[in-house]
């Protein structure tokens, strides 16, 4: 076997481990007409990205974080069983316009 073959495979073997430790995030999001709750296996800004970037999320909190295999107790601590979604009392202060981040773009 060439060396560069072990080196890669003694790669995957010990780092792939670490690579896949995922997590479920429950996380609080302010529009400018709703505020909801979901849990999402998606990281903070792949979330973000996902559902239209700070042109939409005006606000995003991340509530609390899980285990990857505590998916379905993150939707029972927080009332999300029937649709992974939970509307709160919307934030009138949603409006405020103080981002700092670069804007999305359907064509990213």
């Amino acid at each position: 076997m060439r060396p560069a073959a072990v080196l890669f495979t003694t790669f995957i073997i010990f780092f792939t481990p670490l690579c896949t430790d995922a997590y479920v995030y429950v996380y609080e999001a302010v529009t400018r007409e709703t505020t909801f709750r979901t849990a999402s296996k998606l990281q903070p800004d792949a979330f973000l990205i996902y559902n239209g970037g700070e042109d939409i999320v005006l606000k995003l909190t991340i509530l609390k974080i899980y285990a990857d295999k505590d998916f379905n107790q993150a939707l029972e601590d927080y009332g999300l069983q029937s649709k992974n979604l939970r509307y709160m009392p919307h934030e009138t202060n949603a409006t405020a316009d103080n981002r700092t981040r670069t804007p999305y773009y359907w064509w990213r």
